[in-house]
């Protein structure tokens, strides 16, 4: 074992969260279209990849790397999709996700819109989320709440509002700020990137 391999291992093991925010950043979207040659679903590898680092952020300390940090990653994912494949079969829903094989998919694809996903994570952590905003200023719930659950553009919130766009700014950059704070103790770094993108 390397020593940046070594330094990295125990970095994750400590529960080192500017690392898992690292690697979270530098291999989510490849890690999400690995996924997805395997369930065939978007929101589905991406919550299979979400429930990869959660997992291992939360049994950092039993964390054994014993070749790179990306083989780990990849083969993590790899191993969590077939079991989500594995399920379905059991539940005798893999008939709904088998298609011809095409360059680049190894055969599984998502064809029905009502199988339900493995995984509650982001749902929870939506809900927890939900929570705390609810607890924000009116304004900056209000500002948050148009522009994280219902995609409204600045422009949008501030004709709205009746605000201009430099206050409706002020008012979302403050909620984040209040968000982060109050939500660092229930999720790592990582989901809070993931459940807070794209809102600025």
């Amino acid at each position: 074992m390397d020593t940046d391999l070594t330094y990295i291992a125990g970095k994750l093991q400590e529960g080192d969260n500017d690392t898992y925010v690292l690697l979270f950043r530098k291999y989510y979207v490849p890690l999400c279209a690995y996924a997805r040659r395997y369930v065939g679903r978007k929101d589905i590898s991406e919550e299979i990849v979400s429930e990869t680092f959660f997992h291992m952020w939360r049994n950092h300390a039993n964390l054994e790397i014993r070749s790179s940090v990306k083989a780990y990653l990849f083969q993590a994912v790899c191993n969590n999709s077939l079991n989500y494949l594995r399920k379905l079969k059991k539940e005798e829903k893999l008939e709904d996700f088998f298609r011809e094989p095409s360059s680049g998919n190894i055969g599984f694809a998502v064809t029905s819109e009502d199988i339900p996903s493995d995984s509650l994570i982001l749902k929870d952590m939506s809900e927890i989320i939900f929570k705390a905003v609810k607890l924000l200023p009116s304004q900056q719930q209000t500002v948050f709440m148009l522009r994280r659950f219902e995609g409204r553009k600045m422009s949008e919130i501030s004709e709205i509002m009746g605000i201009s766009i430099k206050t409706t700014e002020m008012h979302l950059s403050k909620a984040l700020v209040t968000l982060r704070k109050s939500l660092k103790e229930y999720l790592p770094g990582f989901l809070l990137l993931l459940l807070l993108k794209d809102i600025l």
